[in-house]
């Protein structure tokens, strides 16, 4: 498909009615695991070059470079050593933009996909009939064009992260539609799919980022 198509195919779909057109959409020829795939790469892609750009045009680390020298010299190194701990400091700057630029890029369809993969799983233990294929062709459909809107959100401070978190709860509203539809569950069933994994997830990142506090209040109080 190329890219009008596909904006109409995402319009479409986030304007609704969402039970008759996610029924419609999954009967159309292109409602096939290789378009989400390639939907949710062409996310990523967004994301990786939204992200470069920023770095080009507000430089970030060129700044936070220019003043180091001052800053290493009033803590009492010496211009070598000052030029040596700059250059370090830029060699892994540039590969942690790297890697972040590369996670994006992998991250973003790789998370969707399997995320995808849970709310079906859910869906199935909970008597749903429905693919994987189709669902994720319907999850695509509505959170690519979402997760690229959250990408250019994500750049205003304060207001951004709030409303890429709102997009993200109408992300798992929309899930549920589509799981009634490709599955065709009851709304108490396909509720369940979607908040189960939705609640298993935050329960396990509360778990993780209180066990590495904790690791960070014992390291601390060893120093």
């Amino acid at each position: 498909m190329d890219l009008k198509s596909s904006m109409n195919v995402w319009l479409r779909v986030l304007r609704g009615p969402y039970e008759t057109v996610f029924a419609e959409e999954l009967q159309k020829p292109y409602a096939r695991l290789a378009t989400a795939v390639i939907w949710l790469v062409a996310a990523g892609l967004v994301a990786v070059l939204v992200w470069i750009l920023v770095f080009m045009l507000l430089d970030p680390m060129g700044q936070s470079m220019a003043m180091m020298p001052d800053l290493l010299a009033q803590m009492g190194f010496s211009a070598e050593q000052s030029t040596e701990l700059i250059t370090q400091m830029e060699e892994t700057t540039q590969a942690s933009m790297f890697l972040m630029l590369c996670g994006l890029l992998v991250g973003i369809p790789g998370l969707a996909l399997a995320w995808s993969g849970m709310l079906w799983l859910a869906a199935r233990l909970l008597g749903g009939q429905g693919s994987y294929d189709k669902q994720t062709f319907l999850f695509a459909a509505f959170t690519t064009p979402l997760l690229m809107v959250s990408v250019f959100l994500y750049l205003f401070p304060l207001l951004g992260p709030l409303l890429v978190m709102g997009l993200m709860v109408y992300i798992l509203y929309l899930s549920f539609w589509a799981l009634r539809v490709v599955h065709g569950l009851a709304a108490e069933r396909a509720a369940t799919a979607v908040l189960a994994p939705t609640l298993g997830f935050l329960v396990a990142g509360c778990c993780v980022v209180t066990l590495w506090l904790s690791m960070l209040a014992a390291a601390l109080g060893a120093a």
